[in-house]
């Protein structure tokens, strides 16, 4: 990973608000060993975006609800999309694309016009720094309900940015296709379903099997919820 995206992973992580600690509890032990997943919570604040980019404490606080409401506005329309019998790839993927250019318009409007260009020039590269950001936020949410350790949040924060990606990935190239019919649809609906249960899968090898069937619960009450609003 260069430099600056490992900056703007750790200034990511930074303005995640962390939820309080869960007692120790004993996950299975994987079947192999897992890839080396850094822990954002933890990482030196030298090598910070803050840092980089010289951000004075004002611009810091400016640019933490910034970051928390693109957290928030993606995942719920993640939840929204995939809640539906039939998705609406359009309508996901044109909310996503404002919800980015209103991150980057947000992030602008607080840096100096240097700090504007240097922004510019990496700001691509921050996409998979932000998505993994955003699903720590996710876990940090779930971990009271899962009692979940510091540990399994750390080790669960890759694979759930992954499949976060997948399902936008799934939608983005069905939307770039042009016209989505119900085959369209249908195809969304399973590609999401696979990157959910790709997830689980690496779940059940770093949360207990109690763990793993609570977040379950916890999925399909969320999807119901929403078809209930409807």
């Amino acid at each position: 990973m260069s430099k600056s995206a490992l900056t703007a992973l750790a200034f990511a992580a930074a303005l995640v608000i962390a939820a309080p600690s869960a007692p120790a509890f004993a996950a299975p032990a994987a079947t192999a060993p897992a890839a080396a997943v850094p822990d954002l919570a933890g990482m030196d604040a030298s090598a910070s975006l803050a840092e980089w980019l010289k951000l004075t404490d004002d611009q810091m606080a400016k640019l933490k609800p910034v970051m928390e409401t693109r957290f928030t506005k993606v995942d719920s329309a993640l939840a929204k999309v995939e809640a539906a019998d039939e998705p609406d790839v359009m309508g996901f993927i044109g909310e996503y694309g404002k919800i980015k250019k209103e991150f980057n318009t947000g992030v602008t409007a607080i840096l100096t016009p240097d700090q504007a260009k240097q922004w510019d020039s990496f700001k691509i590269q921050l996409e998979k720094e932000l998505s993994e950001a955003g699903a720590h936020k996710q876990l940090a949410g779930l971990q009271p309900q899962l009692k979940l350790t510091d540990d399994q949040v750390t080790k669960l924060t890759a694979p759930m940015a992954t499949a976060n990606q997948k399902k936008i990935d799934v939608l983005q190239k069905l939307a770039d296709s042009g016209r989505i019919g119900l085959r369209d649809k249908l195809k969304a609906k399973n590609g999401m379903g696979d990157a959910n249960g790709e997830l689980e899968k690496t779940m059940a090898t770093i949360i207990s099997p109690d763990q793993l069937a609570q977040y379950k619960a916890i999925q399909e009450k969320k999807k119901a919820d929403r078809k209930a609003k409807k």
